[in-house]
């Protein structure tokens, strides 16, 4: 662990059962289907940093961030916060505060029949606070976000969209955490007030060094918050590196196709992604890009290629595997 990492991801697999097996499945002895949304994914973190997690819907980028905060416990690999194993929230209350979630519907992640007060105060239910103490740290909380403290009495379901989605992140910071996991922040709210939300998670980030790990669909969205990004594609992380250098000069194949199919201020028309994505329950065998790659080789088929370091980043592909091999000394 180097002196300033935060958050380290090292080989998380996550797998869903499909279905139900009825009693005529355990007769007949059928295997149960597996749907992996994480496969196999490492990085990490330093603190004060953000990284994106840049992908379409379905690239398991939200069940990543449940893994990182312990809502949901990885079938394989583990995640440190500073050296320690992350567990679940149901098995390590204590870690409850250490690593929070700005959900992407807060509509949805706020009892609307709650105050204010109360949904900002959950994440200290581990602490032994008084009610004095707690309502001292609310309105804290709420001017670091900026709302009057008076709206503490209001329930949250009486609030605005862009009200409500800084209610969730005076939750988040309640209890000063070591790494936030943004999911989508600003895709619920209206158009007008994203650029505020974002300015805010910035200027939150600066004054407390908050570890953010954003979850985002929008490569605007990463170019502005993030510091690094990485490209997840079926539960795969195909390529990471600086902001800068993966969002401008892509070279894995997907994040060029992804990239090119985002509307840009004064660019052409965007261009879909080709092909549709293979099933996760059925992945390809080899690359999970392969089915829509134009550039697939034979070996894409067989296995999924490994990431390989670069200069300014790493990229799981097949198409620099030499030049992987020249940059460390093995090349001619």
């Amino acid at each position: 662990m180097s002196i300033n990492e935060c958050l380290r991801v090292e080989g998380v697999v996550k797998r869903f059962p499909v279905g139900s097996r009825g009693l005529f499945d355990r007769i007949m002895r059928r295997k149960r289907k597996w749907l992996t949304a994480v496969d196999d994914v490492s990085f990490s973190v330093g603190r004060g940093e953000t990284l994106a997690l840049l992908g379409e819907s379905g690239s398991g980028k939200t069940t990543l961030g449940r893994l990182i905060v312990g809502l949901d416990k990885p079938d394989a690999g583990r995640i440190l916060l500073e050296g320690s194993e992350v567990k679940s929230v149901r098995e390590s209350r204590e870690q409850r505060g250490k690593l929070q979630m700005v959900f992407q519907d807060p509509s949805s992640s706020l009892d609307p029949y709650l105050s204010v007060e109360d949904c900002v105060a959950e994440p200290l239910s581990v602490e032994d606070l008084s009610r004095d103490e707690i309502h001292v740290r609310v309105e804290e909380s709420l001017r670091l976000v900026g709302l009057d403290p008076s709206l503490s009495r209001r329930r949250s379901g009486e609030l605005s969209g862009g009200q409500k989605q800084r209610v969730a992140i005076a939750r988040a910071i309640i209890s000063e955490p070591k790494v936030i996991v943004l999911d989508e922040p600003t895709t619920s709210i209206d158009v007008t007030l994203q650029a505020q939300i974002l300015n805010l998670l910035v200027d939150l980030q600066r004054l407390k060094g908050y570890t953010y790990v954003l979850i985002t669909h929008d490569p605007s969205v990463a170019r502005f918050l993030s510091d690094r990004v990485a490209v997840m594609y079926l539960g795969k992380i195909l390529e990471i590196g600086p902001t800068r250098q993966v969002l401008n000069s892509p070279r894995h194949p997907y994040t060029q196709a992804l990239l090119a199919s985002t509307p840009t201020i004064g660019g052409g028309p965007p261009k879909p992604v080709a092909g549709e994505p293979p099933s996760l329950i059925n992945p390809p065998q080899g690359c999970r890009y392969e089915p829509r790659c134009p550039y697939a080789f034979d070996v894409c088929r067989e296995k999924h290629p490994p990431l390989v370091h670069l200069q300014g980043g790493d990229v799981a592909c097949y198409l620099f595997a030499e030049k992987a091999e020249t940059l460390r000394g093995g090349g001619h």
